[in-house]
């Protein structure tokens, strides 16, 4: 099995992946769109799993610009942190908070190096990521890192991009770097990976309908197969919001060759253990 290929190039200012401005989301913040099943899909995992009480604390890893953080903080009331390790990034995530007239604290640091974050280790209820596992090999001994941050008793959230069947093919189509520094999981390797890092699975599956949008082609480029990967992406997405509002979401399976993301939900089975930092 080859090993994936590094991502960090990706999530760089002007790298193509973010493409607003701190000043941007300021005045316009970023937001789950609830019209859309894949964030009513997401917000119904968090709803149904993830605990979230009003003052409860919230971790994301890798929050990159991150959605959700100030709508959980809005809308759920939860105590709302983020972690990353891209400088841009972490400032995106502080302007969106501050956008939508929420607080939140974003550090910018590895999610990995409990060293570097023992204050955060055994804080937070609920601890979640979106789009960050699937870019590691040795991913269990990462996860058990990652639970260091719950209380006893706390739940970790994880979705993936789904890179298996259709959304495979476009992101050939689109890149084939960016699809080489994908970890491809289905729901039983998602699982698979989390028991292995020692926790106990409470749900597992897959997000939403379709998305054209879950592959992309990196920087912008002008030869004919970035352009046929941006046609075939809007054309897609275009005819699955048909269906979806010519069947009034009643036809809307969610399949592992066409939806967006997989996702995973579990608590450590056992004690979360203490902190081995000096």
């Amino acid at each position: 099995m080859r090993d994936v290929r590094p991502s960090d190039s990706l999530w760089k200012e002007g790298a193509g992946y973010y493409t607003e401005r701190p000043e941007q989301v300021r005045r316009t913040p970023l937001l789950p769109d609830l019209r859309r099943l894949r964030d009513r899909r997401i917000l119904e995992i968090f709803d149904r799993h993830g605990n979230l009480t009003p003052g409860c604390r919230v971790l994301e890893l890798g929050c990159g610009r991150s959605r959700w953080l100030p709508f959980l903080a809005a809308h759920r009331r939860c105590e709302v942190s983020g972690l990353d390790n891209e400088a841009f990034a972490s400032e995106l995530a502080r302007a969106n908070l501050s956008g939508a007239g929420v607080i939140g604290r974003i550090i910018c640091g590895d999610v990995f190096d409990l060293e570097g974050h023992r204050d955060l280790v055994g804080r937070f209820d609920l601890i979640y990521s979106m789009g960050l596992l699937e870019h590691f090999d040795d991913v269990a001994d990462r996860i058990t890192t990652l639970a260091r941050y719950l209380r006893p008793g706390g739940r970790m959230i994880t979705t993936v991009p789904n890179m298996r069947g259709f959304n495979w093919l476009m992101q050939r189509l689109g890149s084939r770097e960016i699809l080489e520094m994908h970890v491809v999981y289905d729901r039983k390797r998602l699982t698979r990976v989390h028991e292995a890092a020692g926790l106990r699975t409470l749900a597992a599956g897959y997000a939403g309908f379709f998305d054209g949008q879950v592959s992309a082609a990196g920087a912008p480029a002008r030869t004919v197969g970035h352009r046929l990967h941006a046609v075939l992406c809007r054309t897609s997405s275009l005819l699955a919001e048909a269906w979806l509002r010519a069947g009034r979401g009643a036809l809307a399976p969610e399949l592992s060759w066409f939806s967006p993301h997989v996702y995973y939900v579990g608590t450590p089975a056992g004690p979360v253990a203490a902190p081995q930092c000096a």
